[in-house]
Formats: C-alpha cells, sequence, structure tokens
C-alpha cells in the first residue's frame, strides 16, 4: 500500500498508508487521533527533476513508492518512468500530483 500525505490546520503533516483502492480523494478529510487532516498532493516528480532533464527519460525515481503498480523496477524496487506520458498516467492512476 503507498503512503499519503495528510496535512492538519496549523500546517502539520502525517504520512499514513492507504490501499490504492481506498485512500481518499486530494482535499478529503480523515480524523487521526481526534485532529482532523485533509489529504494533500504528494507525488513529487519535480524532484527528479535534474536528473530527468540532464538524463531525460527514462529515468529511475527516487522519491516514488518502491514497486508501484504500473512501473518496472529496478533491483532495488524503484520505478522507472519511461516517458512524459508514462509519468502523466502513472500520477492518475495514483490519484497523485506535483507538489
Amino acid at each position: 500500500m503507498p503512503m499519503y500525505v495528510f496535512k492538519d490546520s496549523e500546517g502539520k503533516e502525517i504520512d499514513k498508508w492507504f490501499d490504492f483502492s481506498t485512500v481518499p480523494s486530494i482535499g478529503d478529510v480523515i480524523v487521526v487521533d481526534g485532529v482532523e487532516y485533509s489529504r494533500v498532493p504528494s507525488f513529487n516528480l519535480d524532484a527528479a527533476g535534474i536528473a530527468r532533464k540532464t538524463h531525460k527519460y527514462p529515468y529511475v525515481s527516487r522519491t516514488l513508492p518502491r514497486n508501484l503498480e504500473g512501473c518496472e523496477v529496478n533491483k532495488a524496487g524503484q520505478p522507472i518512468i519511461k516517458s512524459q506520458a508514462h509519468e502523466r498516467n502513472v500520477a492518475a492512476q495514483h490519484d497523485m500530483g506535483k507538489d
């Protein structure tokens, strides 16, 4: 199960694991220990921007969850992003967006 980021009204962030089929949408609210947290975008494609711009596609993402569905992986389980279209498809499939 992938991890998703949630933020409370004071800006405190927490990470929560959800199954792909049950993850709340961006902006949905969950309650953890009596505190409300809203889901925020957490798919940070631009963290790999330097590698992507320097080496182009394909590139190995060091920011995405390991063994991500929809991606081939290297020996360490890190996702391999093949193209910009593949990057968009993976983001859409996992309800992720750029930070």
